[in-house]
């Protein structure tokens, strides 16, 4: 039995060191440093929201399937409002609580109208889908700028 022990016990202790070892690496490579060499980064600290539209509470559609058919319907409408066509949206998509988000250049200045027609394409098409006035949450984003 005396034998039994030492090996398990041996073995015991290369697990609990190599989960201690293991546990360290990761930690290390996960914990977030800030940017390099003091640079400033692009990452916010914090979303800003905008304004939020619409009804909020999802009780009466399946999100899964009314949103994505309403970003499809919505799409080419929206297409003109998109920054490669030099208006103030970087992008939109579905939001993992059940809303779409509309990202603004924040170099853009925020126009009232503009998010009032943008909402109101989203609205329409949303109904279309089957949500009556669909949540929609507008807030800042960077604009990509590629790698």
């Amino acid at each position: 039995m005396n034998e039994n022990v030492q090996k398990y016990g041996l073995v015991i202790l290369t697990v609990i060191v190599f989960g201690i070892i293991s546990y360290i690496i990761i930690s290390g490579m996960t914990a977030f440093s800030g940017p390099a060499g003091g640079e400033e980064s692009d990452v916010p600290d914090s979303v800003v929201i905008i304004r939020k539209y619409g009804n909020f509470s999802q009780d009466d559609y399946n999100i899964y399937e009314v949103m994505p058919e309403a970003i499809n319907l919505s799409r080419a409408e929206l297409s003109e409002y998109m920054g490669l066509e030099g208006g103030p949206l970087v992008g939109y998509g579905l939001y993992y609580e059940g809303y779409i988000e509309v990202w603004w250049d924040k170099d853009i200045p925020v126009n009232e109208s503009t998010m009032d027609r943008i909402y109101s394409v989203w609205n329409k098409n949303g109904k279309l889908a089957g949500a009556e006035d669909i949540p929609v949450v507008f807030s800042l984003s960077s604009k990509y700028e590629g790698d």
